[in-house]
């Protein structure tokens, strides 16, 4: 049999209820939870059959732990973002989704050189270069944002922030779901914001767009914008 735990403080709410929504949709796993008045442990069981598939899913719940919540975090931590808008939110979500192969590689690698999946001590710990690279991206935004005048200077930092690694793929989204149309899937939409709208926007720049199709459009004119400066937006009825 294959076992693991996952703990984590719980001073990180919604990466705990991330993981365990996530437990709830894997297949073949079986979990369970013991926590005390600081921190939670949830330990995983499996078959040994499954088990290469179960570490694979492992480290993509994970890898969206720290590669967005966590990262999330750090970024907010270090910013000038004293109220949250669609620019901000773009601005912030280039920043989360840059180098996002490169990072899970590493992700993955500190995961698999681990006993267990302790989240706050391994990034605490084992992922101090990925923190420095984001400490001088957010040196480099902050001092942009503080000479910004307005949304249209956020949105060009954003994209100055995305640089090379621009659109690339076709996306569709009705305002529920997101599709990469392009790599033929579904994408997910992750509950980093407390404002829907900005989740969908999270989604959407984390594909790299540079054409996003809606459908049945009922969204705020702050989406609408921000969609339109992020990429072509083709609506269909």
């Amino acid at each position: 049999m294959w076992s693991n735990v996952i703990s984590i403080g719980k001073e990180y709410g919604k990466e705990i209820d991330y993981i365990l929504k996530k437990l709830q949709c894997t297949k073949d796993v079986s979990y369970a939870t013991e926590e005390n008045d600081e921190r939670i442990w949830i330990y995983l069981a499996s078959s040994c059959d499954v088990s290469q598939k179960i570490e694979n899913e492992m480290y993509r719940t994970l890898a969206v732990v720290f590669l967005s919540y966590l990262k999330l975090r750090f970024f907010l931590e270090r910013l000038p973002v004293h109220r949250m808008s669609y620019a901000k939110c773009a601005l912030i979500c280039s920043m989360l989704h840059f180098d996002k192969d490169f990072e899970e590689n590493v992700v993955a690698k500190v995961l698999s050189d681990s006993m267990d999946y302790n989240i706050d001590g391994l990034f605490n710990f084992r992922m101090r270069s990925l923190k420095d690279a984001w400490a001088e991206i957010a040196d480099v935004a902050s001092r942009l944002l503080e000479g910004s005048e307005g949304d249209k200077d956020v949105f060009d930092i954003a994209a100055f922030i995305s640089g090379s690694d621009g659109g690339k793929n076709r996306i569709a989204t009705d305002g529920k779901i997101v599709e990469n149309l392009t790599e033929r899937r579904r994408v997910e939409i992750v509950r980093l914001f407390d404002e829907e709208e900005y989740n969908l926007l999270d989604a959407i720049i984390k594909e790299k767009p540079c054409e996003i199709y809606v459908e049945r459009n009922g969204f705020s004119d702050g989406l609408n914008n921000a969609l339109r400066k992020i990429a072509k937006v083709i609506e269909k009825a």
